[in-house]
């Protein structure tokens, strides 16, 4: 329609692709906005037949599969698992956008890089050899380099694009590009301060996190390796093991035995590349379309402190929800008091065991409170509302312009 602008979430299980396709001549306009899935949560269909898809459905009448802007928010496995596709070399690019931190002459975005790098193959190694659980394992992993995506990213398709690094150093966040006419891009994130990307975890009252622990554990206590029966008190076992007595700092390293410290290494890592993706607001018209990647707190926090940033929020019309419908990538004061109620919104996202809380179920009601419109990639958890179209491939609305 010429009038609007069509967005289809493709059902990539636990992971994100997203085309909007904008009203053009001599022909429509289209952003894809990431390709991937975590190997622990994939699609119906294989990644390499979701490629395939997003191909076919990026033919012009000549035959050619254009794409005028291919995103790349961040570099985790969820987000970029598929452009390791070879079939990309056949698909005619205008421009690629990622965030700045994947600048390859930026000095502070190769030290960033390198750190998240290098930390990611010393607790992958490190998670191998104490044999850790999977989820943990998996975590790491979805932040490895992703090599083969990436290089498509930065050297890959058809066509010679133009590589943007967003924001852009000493310019102004919003932009404008010939490959799409009539929109402006306003990127929100990420920063450049690496304190706002280090701060992943939403203040009390901001998250729609209760609480995060299995059936069998109490609140604010700590899984520990053995049964109570095998300890004791450290004035019993002073009296009866003199002999034996361990320093201070022993017994220190030993009561953290448990505490999950690997899985909150992992989980750092994790966030701390979640802190470098890009978030977006595509404006055209008087449409709003907000796609924050998997920014985290950090990221959200700074843009709600600016009050241009939060205007253009608060006139949102469509809202990719964040990393997956986590409870860490959507404030409640976004919903509460800047979200209107006149919004689609979209949730590419897969229930896996690992992640029980995933996505969070409160948020979603949050959002359905506020709009009808809101639906999710993996099922019809209720009845779709009028203006959406499913199949087991894709779910597509249009936003009036």
């Amino acid at each position: 329609m010429a009038d609007s602008v069509t967005i289809r979430m493709y059902n990539v299980g636990f992971g994100d692709a997203f085309m909007l396709t904008f009203p053009g001549r001599p022909r429509p306009r289209r952003v894809l906005i990431d390709c991937g899935s975590h190997s622990f949560g994939p699609g119906p269909r294989p990644m390499k037949d979701v490629v395939k898809k997003i191909i076919a459905d990026a033919k012009d009448a000549d035959g050619v599969s254009r794409i005028d802007v291919v995103v790349g928010t961040h570099r985790h496995q969820d987000h970029v698992s598929g452009f390791a596709q070879k079939a990309w070399s056949t698909v005619e690019v205008g421009e690629v956008w990622m965030p700045w931190t994947e600048h390859p002459t930026d000095k502070a975005a190769k030290k960033i890089r390198d750190a998240q790098s290098a930390r990611a193959a010393s607790l992958m190694l490190a998670m191998n050899r104490l044999n850790a659980a999977a989820p943990v394992r998996a975590m790491v992993q979805n932040s490895m380099t992703n090599a083969r995506a990436m290089q498509t990213l930065h050297q890959g398709f058809r066509g010679k694009p133009r590589r943007r690094f967003l924001p852009l150093r000493r310019r102004s966040a919003t932009f404008e590009t010939p490959v799409l006419p009539g929109v402006d891009i306003h990127v929100l994130g990420p920063s450049f301060d690496e304190d706002v990307i280090r701060d992943m975890d939403p203040q009390r009252g901001e998250s729609y996190l209760q609480f995060l622990m299995t059936r069998n554990e109490a609140a604010g206590k700590r899984l520990r390796p053995f049964s109570s029966k095998w300890s004791m008190r450290l004035s019993e076992y002073r009296r009866a093991h003199s002999h034996l007595m361990l320093t201070d700092k022993q017994i220190k390293e030993l009561a953290n035995v448990g505490d999950g410290s690997e899985f909150d290494l992992a989980t750092k890592l994790e966030k701390a590349v979640n802190g470098t993706s890009l978030m977006l607001v595509f404006s055209i018209g008087r449409a709003r379309l907000l796609f924050p990647g998997d920014a985290q707190w950090g990221t959200w926090k700074a843009a709600l402190a600016v009050p241009e940033w939060r205007e253009l929020l608060s006139s949102t019309v469509f809202y990719k929800i964040g990393h997956h419908g986590s409870h860490n990538a959507t404030p409640r004061t976004f919903v509460e008091k800047y979200l209107s109620k006149k919004f689609s919104a979209m949730v590419s996202t897969r229930k896996v065991s690992k992640w029980p809380d995933i996505p969070r179920l409160p948020l979603l009601k949050a959002l359905r409170g506020r709009s009808n419109r809101v639906v999710r990639s993996d099922r019809k958890d209720r009845p779709d509302p009028a203006g959406f179209t499913r199949d087991a491939e894709v779910v597509e609305t249009s936003v009036p312009i």
